[in-house]
């Protein structure tokens, strides 16, 4: 007589004790590199992909305004919207959220680097002088 209950199990490819993990694709692999901030003006944004809430208390509803539907964050603590960078909670993956709200992404696009042969062209024109006519 067979025992029903040990075939049944063993015709399982896996007992629930065993996950399968899903390996990541290429592609995926290459969305999560595209993620970029996305501040208004200056200022941190809580739609930003970067922007999180460390108490978990963030999402985004659809909100109709002026007969169009807009994201708009909300906030669960308060039940209201979500104030952004203001709050005691805020935080950014890529840790560029300022003190007084301010993307430090932002405002490194804001303030560019010169160009190196741009630097180079100044430090030889500083060289050029002698030290006798600076006197």
């Amino acid at each position: 007589m067979k025992n029903t209950t040990s075939d049944s199990f063993r015709s399982r490819p896996y007992s629930h004790a065993h996950k399968q993990y899903k390996p990541i694709h290429h592609e995926e692999a290459e969305r999560e590199k595209k993620i970029a901030p996305q501040p208004i003006g200056e200022k941190c944004n809580p739609l930003c992909p970067l922007f999180m809430c460390t108490r978990n208390a963030l999402f985004v509803a659809n909100k109709p305004i002026k007969g169009r539907v807009i994201k708009v964050a909300q906030c669960r603590l308060i039940g209201g919207d979500c104030i952004g960078g203001e709050c005691q909670y805020a935080s950014c993956r890529l840790n560029s959220l300022l003190p007084n709200n301010k993307c430090a992404k932002a405002l490194e696009k804001k303030f560019s680097r010169p160009p190196d042969e741009e630097i180079f062209r100044e430090m030889m024109r500083v060289e050029e002088y002698d030290i006798s006519d600076l006197k």
